[in-house]
């Protein structure tokens, strides 16, 4: 009686279980992960909220940002689709793509007084260990 039961409810439970949609899978293909790195003589500088920042071609409209409490010399991150500003144009997250991080003090991406940067690089979606060196400070 047991292994009947056990049985249909193993039976259940796989029959419960429904297929990822598609969406799923394409944020998967297409996250990046890196990390972040502080350059030596910018650690004293560069604490505050760290933004990172992902445009698509010369469009000057950022498609994704993460926003992180940052203090430290480097961030593991990932970023997928999932991110994007505009839950509609999360397909756009895909090829070739301009990725930048920024560490405001004030919180504000937009501010450029007392900020740290890094130098925006082009990296594939799906790419691994992509490092964003944080190289500038902006007085």
């Amino acid at each position: 009686m047991i292994k009947f039961l056990t049985f249909i409810l193993t039976s259940l439970f796989l029959a419960s279980c429904q297929k990822l949609p598609s969406e799923a899978y394409f944020i998967d293909q297409n996250k990046i992960e890196g990390k972040v790195i502080v350059d030596d003589s910018l650690k004293d500088k560069c604490k505050g909220t760290l933004f990172l920042i992902v445009r698509k071609g010369v469009s000057p409209q950022p498609l994704a940002v993460k926003k992180i409490k940052f203090n430290d010399k480097e961030y593991k991150f990932k970023l997928t689709p999932a991110d994007v500003i505009i839950e509609d144009l999360y397909k756009e997250f895909n090829g070739e793509l301009i990725v930048y991080a920024k560490v405001s003090k004030s919180g504000n991406p937009m501010e450029s007084s007392n900020s740290c940067e890094s130098e925006p690089i082009v990296v594939k979606s799906g790419s691994k260990n992509v490092v964003i060196k944080i190289n500038r400070y902006l007085e």
